[in-house]
């Protein structure tokens, strides 16, 4: 009877303890390198104002109006991917709220993480972005992602008459037509 108290006490302690262990190496997981390091491997470094979150499976999207651009190109308003908050490595992004983010790789929607040194904007966390890349840049103007595109002529000669296209499949029809005439007389020749 001892046995099963001690067990019925122990096992739950034991049970917790795994489940905290196993919390904790998830987090570990997820715990970004010093932001210098994930400043330097990112592709893409902005601050900006969270306007909107979308929730879709398995991700969220931050509409982001973009403050500063450090690293990679970005225009006034821009759309951040990031895994929903029941994942791995989410980030706990409300509206409105002020946020450095970090993006590693090129993706149309970029993808930004919390083990890749996204982090909400803070005077530390601006002072260590202006000390590794500098002040930065405003971002582009627009915000839907087009580009203007600028034709150029390059050929500006007259285009081809109706003799010019006609004549070459005229001398290939007739030419044609006079074989088709030779095979005939020679078959009729041989007979």
């Amino acid at each position: 009877m001892r046995r099963l108290i001690t067990i019925a006490l122990v096992a739950p302690t034991l049970s917790m303890g795994v489940v905290l262990g196993l919390s904790a190496s998830a987090q570990a997981a997820c715990a970004s390198g010093p932001l210098r390091t994930e400043l330097k491997d990112a592709s893409l470094v902005v601050t900006g104002t969270v306007t909107t979150i979308d929730e879709l499976p398995g991700r969220q999207v931050y509409t982001v109006a973009v403050e500063r651009v450090y690293a990679g190109t970005a225009h006034a308003t821009l759309e951040v991917q990031a895994p929903t908050a029941d994942r791995p490595c989410a980030l706990p992004v409300k509206k409105g709220d002020h946020w450095l983010f970090l993006s590693q790789g090129a993706a149309k929607t970029p993808v930004v993480r919390a083990d890749w040194g996204s982090t909400p904007l803070s005077s530390e966390a601006a002072t260590v972005v202006a000390n590794v890349l500098g002040s930065g840049h405003r971002p582009s103007a627009g915000g839907s992602g087009t580009t203007e595109v600028r034709l150029t002529k390059v050929d500006a000669s007259e285009p081809w008459g109706f003799w010019q296209l006609a004549l070459p499949g005229a001398v290939l029809a007739g030419g044609g037509f006079l074989v088709l005439l030779l095979a005939r007389a020679l078959g009729r020749a041989r007979h």
